[in-house]
């Protein structure tokens, strides 16, 4: 309550205050709390990123690695070599036949 000269009631803003401290105690606590949980969660995806960085790099080497591979498989030795343990061998002259795209002259029409 106020007084009549104006000032607060001696018994009333002891109370007030305390209240004040605590709801601000309260709050900083719960502010404190959140930046916590926050660097948590910013370490937790720092090293997942790096994880995931590591995969990703990882993967690249792979591909290359592959790629390199798939290019030595297909050279024309490796498949000559192929070829030969397979008992395959170049074609002699005239085993060879070459066709036409089309049919040949007339060779569908009808009379």
């Amino acid at each position: 309550m106020v007084e009549a000269h104006g000032l607060p009631d001696p018994e009333e803003t002891p109370r007030g205050m305390v209240l004040a401290m605590v709801f601000s105690v309260a709050f900083l606590a719960a502010l404190a709390l959140s930046l916590v949980w926050m660097n948590i969660e910013r370490t937790k995806l720092s090293y997942r990123l790096r994880s995931l960085q590591s995969e990703l790099e990882q993967a690249i080497d792979m591909n290359a690695k592959l790629n390199a591979e798939r290019e030595h498989l297909l050279s024309p030795h490796e498949l000559g070599k192929k070829a030969e343990a397979y008992g395959l061998r170049a074609a002699k002259p005239g085993q060879i036949r070459r066709l036409e795209a089309g049919p040949p002259n007339g060779a569908l029409k009808k009379e």
